[in-house]
């Protein structure tokens, strides 16, 4: 399966691809950015915007210069092969999905977010939310014509850094109902924060806040819908940068087989080896035309696009865990020690998986979404 790009967006993936690479040339990097104070370089975030990689997340009917199921692949993609960890998935595409899914919403806010001058994080996740999307237990409490909100919001990726936090809270009905909730705009001034590193070296907060003044996005069912299509949009981003981190895994393994011996010539030459590689290309492969499956019915109807997005998610969850292992098998112990870059794109490999609900979660959305 293949997408034939026009020359707009292999112009943009060549940009991004060089931008990216001159950044993250050594691994070291990685590592001295996703432990700094921030979690990720400013400048750099603000160099992405300067090419496009923000705008190409947003429809043209926002002054965006994208928005489509190709110009996200394209650009997450890209994310997995470089390990960047910068706010992509927060600030990109879950705020920027979430405030387009929103009323009255005003293009000037999507332009802070595109020129990288306000940076968003998206807050949904509870204590025991676990994938329900629909489980909030932060209050909204109107008074007059203000709302104020009060709970908790677990793992708030880039949540200590961003200027503002879109959140779901409930006015009414019990934790589980599909109305009576609303898609909020808080301040994170407002909110005690607790930050911490994921182990694949991207950057999480804990938020806790107390009758703070938030501003209204929206509410009932269209909170719903637009919830719905933030957690999809999350989800088919995050299966777009499993491909390119898989791939690297696997160009990282050949190499070695190429050039590793043992036992008086190259362990590439045994043909047990050469058929796990096989194997393991294969296995990408076939994730990878889900992915693409997933591009090419973005902007088709909802049951369409989720059923597809929920196939890829669950195949590169299953997928992308079978890579890291097996990559790192056919590695040895150089795979995990800290000097060698495989382990990283392991461990966010894994993490993926269990980001915007797993392959468990995603192959009974697949049921419900094909009327199985």
């Amino acid at each position: 399966m293949h997408f034939n790009l026009s020359e707009e967006r292999k112009m943009l993936k060549e940009s991004c691809d060089r931008l990216l690479n001159d950044h993250y040339t050594q691994f070291k990097n990685h590592h001295e950015v996703s432990s700094s104070e921030t979690g990720f370089n400013k400048k750099f975030w603000e160099e992405c915007s300067e090419i496009g990689m923000l705008s190409a997340l947003i429809s043209p009917n926002f002054n965006g210069l994208g928005g489509t199921g190709e110009d996200i692949m394209i650009v997450f993609e890209l994310i997995g092969k470089h390990l960047v960890v910068e706010p992509f998935l927060s600030s990109g595409i879950l705020s920027i999905t979430s405030l387009t899914h929103s009323k009255d919403i005003e293009t000037s806010v999507l332009d802070e977010i595109s020129s990288a001058s306000k940076i968003y994080a998206f807050g949904h996740s509870e204590v025991d939310t676990r994938y329900d999307e629909t489980y909030i237990k932060t209050k909204a409490n109107y008074k007059n014509d203000a709302v104020f909100l009060t709970g908790q919001k677990s793992f708030v990726l880039n949540g200590d850094f961003a200027d503002k936090i879109i959140c779901t809270a409930r006015f009414s009905g019990n934790d589980f109902d599909q109305n009576g909730f609303g898609l909020y705009e808080i301040d994170k001034s407002h909110c005690d924060i607790r930050s911490y590193n994921t182990i694949d070296g991207y950057r999480a907060a804990e938020l806790k806040f107390s009758e703070i003044p938030a501003k209204e996005l929206s509410k009932n069912s269209d909170a719903y819908n637009a919830l719905l299509e933030t957690l999809y949009a999350g989800a088919f981003a995050l299966s777009a940068e499993s491909i390119g981190a898989m791939q690297v895994c696997f160009n990282m393994t050949l190499e070695y087989l190429k050039t590793r011996e043992q036992f008086g010539k190259r362990i590439g030459s045994f043909q047990a080896l050469q058929h796990r590689m096989v194997d393991i290309m294969i296995e990408i492969e076939q994730a990878k035309s889900a992915v693409m499956l997933a591009a090419g019915t973005y902007e088709e109807d909802k049951n369409t696009k989720y059923k597809n997005i929920s196939a890829a998610k669950n195949l590169v969850g299953r997928t992308g865990k079978l890579v890291a292992e097996e990559c790192i098998q056919l590695h040895g112990g150089i795979a995990m020690t800290w000097e060698y870059n495989l382990h990283n794109y392991a461990k966010r490999l894994v993490m993926i998986d269990h980001l915007m609900g797993d392959s468990d979660h995603h192959l009974e959305q697949f049921k419900i979404y094909s009327n199985y």
